[in-house]
């Protein structure tokens, strides 16, 4: 039975409820008190004075009574300053929800910053059970969120950065490429190389004594690697004789080489600060024993969890959430259609992407399940997101129950449910025909 959400009575008993509109400018905020009939407008400063003293009026109008809020923002200044009020209860509303909700009010398409906040008020009262309440989150989860996603945005400036080198080196410089070394451009070795020959003239001058001292002296020592490394130095030829193509060159590639330089300094800071963080998590024990999960992804699964138990309902809103769970269309016998979910936190979508391809190397039944699934037409995306699918589940049951994972344990379970995986960890070895594990 559908029944229409009433703010102002027992056991709630708010004393006014507010839809916020938020602007960079300006917040639309409509009010409705208990004892009031009709809608109250407002449109306020967005700064933090101007809010904090509309929030102080209505602790001074309502006194000790409790207040309703919903809006939009998940995030943000707004955000940011209401859920640290002690009387404010705040929502968070999806907001292709209520641009939808919106649009039944007004078919025509009308929009304002009025309209959008009345829109908003108005829920409450039909859609209080699709919103859900905001909160801080626990202090140790947040703040290894916080530097986990802005490692994340570092490590992606410096891919950035990296590809721009790349392809500065093939415009004026392509004979440095056969030079550096055999990781990332961005390494000690291959950044130390650029800045001693920025240039091909430089470069072509050097003896190969010198070129051999210098991979020794970056901890090459690999003689095959060096000899290969000299033998391009030998057959390389100028590419071009105009002087002023190297000088451009030079000038753009130091440029790169120090913003690479700044890059991973502040991504091995972030590193250390996540790692002490990591270590203070009163959950890492648990997210320690998955597969894969090391000193970069553990904190990322911590973090999305948290330490709050009743945060999430059921693994099944735990795997929406984070965009994993697919969206299914199904009309009577005529329509049936699977859609990957695009609409979802894309950092937390990302971790379980990237966690669910790093078992498939370490764990023996995810890797049996990825071949299973590839052997059936599946992709590789769609085939890891199933495995994440699988992954949460698990890792769901082991955080509310607060035990770490065990391996051997869930292979029984598979083995016991005659899961079609165990017979592709029996195709790769990891099982024989009796079901006796074979990995350690």
């Amino acid at each position: 039975m559908i029944e229409l959400f009433n703010p102002f009575s027992a056991p709630e008993s708010y004393r006014a409820c507010l839809g916020i509109d938020w602007g960079e400018q300006k917040n639309c905020i409509h009010l409705l008190a208990a004892e009031a009939g009709e809608i109250e407008r407002f449109e306020i400063d967005a700064d933090p004075a101007s809010m904090g003293a509309f929030v102080r009026g209505l602790r001074q109008r309502f006194g000790a009574g409790r207040i309703l809020a919903v809006s939009e923002q998940s995030k943000g200044a707004l955000v940011n300053l209401l859920v640290d009020v002690e009387f404010i209860d705040l929502l968070a509303v999806n907001p292709k929800a209520a641009a939808k909700y919106r649009l039944s009010l007004h078919p025509g398409g009308s929009k304002s910053d009025p309209i959008d906040a009345n829109a908003l008020l108005r829920m409450l009262f039909t859609h209080r059970d699709h919103m859900s309440r905001m909160c801080r989150g626990d202090e140790p989860s947040r703040r290894l969120d916080g530097l986990s996603r802005h490692r994340r945005n570092l490590v992606a400036q410096r891919v950035q950065v990296a590809l721009r080198l790349q392809s500065l080196l093939r415009r004026y410089y392509p004979q440095a490429l056969g030079m550096l070394g055999a990781g990332e451009i961005w390494d000690p070795i291959s950044l130390a190389f650029l800045r001693r020959w920025p240039c091909f003239s430089q470069l072509a001058r050097t003896r190969e004594q010198t070129l051999r001292q210098f991979y020794y002296t970056q901890g090459s020592r690999s003689a095959r690697a060096i000899g290969r490394r000299l033998q391009h130095w030998r057959s390389s030829a100028a590419l071009s004789s105009d002087t002023l193509l190297e000088q451009l060159g030079v000038i753009e590639l130091s440029d790169d080489l120090e913003q690479l330089r700044v890059l991973n300094k502040q991504i091995h800071k972030l590193d250390t600060l996540i790692r002490n963080a990591y270590a203070q998590h009163p959950d890492k024990v648990i997210f320690s024993s998955f597969p894969a999960a090391g000193p970069a992804m553990a904190p990322r699964l911590a973090a999305v969890f948290g330490t709050d138990r009743d945060r999430f309902e059921s693994c099944a809103q735990l795997q929406a959430y984070v965009g994993i769970a697919p969206i299914k269309i199904i009309s009577g016998t005529k329509l049936n259609r699977t859609f990957m979910r695009r609409f979802c936190p894309k950092f937390l979508k990302q971790t379980f992407h990237e966690w669910a391809g790093l078992s498939i190397q370490f764990c023996p039944w995810a890797k049996a399940c990825y071949r299973m699934l590839l052997d059936r037409g599946k992709g590789t995306a769609a085939a890891k997101r199933a495995i994440a699918f699988k992954w949460i589940r698990i890792m769901y049951r082991c955080w509310k129950n607060r035990t770490p994972y065990d391996e051997n344990a869930y292979v029984q379970a598979l083995i016991k449910r005659r899961s079609p995986i165990v017979e592709w960890m029996k195709k790769l070895g990891y099982l024989d025909e009796e079901n006796t594990i074979l990995f350690a």
